[in-house]
C-alpha cells in the first residue's frame, strides 16, 4: 500500500511541474482469457465482471495529440477446464497497471466535445493471486508481469474551465503467457488476458 501511494504522489508532483492534466477513472471490466494447450485439450471458462480504479494523466503535445499514462488497479481471472470437464479451475488475478500510449483527438463534433481513439501498451505488475477454491493445484506459479496491447475509442466533454469528463470503452489484449509453473502433466498451459472495459472518469 506504502508503494502505491507513494507512486501516487510521484504522478501528482509530475502533474504539477509538467502541465499533465490529471484524472481519475472507473472502469467496469469483463475480464476472460485465453487458455489452451498443445493437446488442445484445454479450454476458455467463461468470463467475470470486475472493477477497475486508478490515476490517469495525459501530457498534450498538441491539440490532437496526447501521451496517456497512469497508475490503474486491474482485477483479472484465469479460468479453464478441461475437454472431458474432468478439470475446472479458476484463480483471482490483480495487477497494478502503468498504461502508456497516444490518445489522438478529432475536431469538436458538438461544442466542447471531442471523439478520441487511443492506442498504446504497458507493463502490468502482479500484486495478487488466490484459487477460487483451495483445493485446486494445476497452476502453482503465476507470472509476475504482463504485457497488454491497449485499444480504446471514447468522447471527451469539457464541463469547466479545469474540468473535462470522459466516457468510452478500451479492449485490452495480454501478450504473456501468465502460467510461470504448473502441476506435472499440465507444463504446456498457457493462459493469456483479455479485458473489455467502460472507462469513466473526470481530469482536472
Amino acid at each position: 500500500m506504502k508503494k502505491i501511494i507513494f507512486s501516487l504522489l510521484i504522478l501528482t508532483s509530475i502533474g504539477s511541474l509538467a502541465q499533465v492534466k490529471l484524472g481519475l477513472k472507473l472502469a467496469p471490466v469483463i475480464t476472460a482469457n485465453r487458455a489452451k494447450n498443445d493437446a488442445q485439450t484445454i479450454e476458455n471458462d467463461g468470463s467475470k465482471m470486475k472493477f477497475s480504479v486508478g490515476l490517469i494523466a495525459d501530457k498534450s503535445f498538441s491539440e490532437t495529440y496526447f501521451l496517456s499514462t497512469g497508475l490503474i488497479y486491474l482485477p483479472k481471472h484465469a479460468a479453464f477446464r478441461s475437454a472431458d470437464n474432468t478439470v475446472e479451475e479458476e484463480y483471482k488475478l490483480q495487477y497494478l497497471q502503468i498504461p502508456l500510449g497516444l490518445k489522438l483527438f478529432t475536431n469538436e463534433i458538438a461544442p466542447d466535445v471531442r471523439p478520441y481513439i487511443q492506442i498504446g501498451s504497458g507493463l502490468e505488475i502482479k500484486v495478487f493471486d488466490e484459487p477460487e477454491d483451495p483445493s485446486y493445484v494445476t497452476i502453482e506459479e503465476f507470472t509476475p508481469v504482463d504485457v497488454p496491447v491497449i485499444l480504446g475509442a471514447g468522447i471527451e466533454y469539457r464541463a469547466g474551465i479545469n474540468t473535462t469528463l470522459f466516457g468510452g470503452f478500451s479492449y485490452q489484449r495480454g501478450l504473456i503467457n501468465t502460467v510461470n509453473e504448473a502441476a506435472a502433466g499440465f507444463e504446456d498451459l498457457q493462459i493469456r488476458n483479455t479485458v473489455l472495459s467502460i472507462d469513466l472518469g473526470v481530469k482536472f
